[in-house]
């Protein structure tokens, strides 16, 4: 991918983006928890929080790398992976809090496919 190519600067604006939220999810598990809708009671839990944050963490380096050594293909799996992973994380917040606070997991799923599939097609 052309490092300045318009894809590459938003699939690497997506990473930046999932790297903020994994910094916030490590460094401010309570903030994090809230943004996604989840009321947490006992501050003991928000350790799972952080783990979420790690896992964020983990994706957005790894993305950052496959954008970094031009491999296209790995990228658009990973932002594959991703979008299944924003579909589980929409299940479980819908369960906890409910259709409305869970909603923009589903637009987190629709960018993520999007943007794999425009990852996948451009060669």
């Amino acid at each position: 991918m052309p490092h300045r190519s318009a894809l590459t600067i938003l699939v690497s604006l997506a990473a930046v983006g999932f790297l903020a939220l994994g910094l916030r999810g490590v460094l401010d598990p309570a903030g994090g928890a809230s943004s996604l809708g989840v009321m947490v009671r006992d501050p003991a839990d928000l350790v799972l929080m952080q783990a979420v944050g790690a896992r964020n963490i983990g994706l957005a380096l790894l993305g950052m790398s496959l954008i970094w050594i031009d491999r296209r293909r790995e990228l658009g799996l990973l932002l594959a992976a991703a979008a299944g992973i924003a579909l589980v994380d929409f299940f479980v917040i819908w369960s906890a809090s409910g259709l409305g606070t869970a909603g923009k997991n589903l637009i987190y799923l629709g960018f993520l496919i999007a943007l794999g599939l425009a990852v996948l097609r451009r060669r």
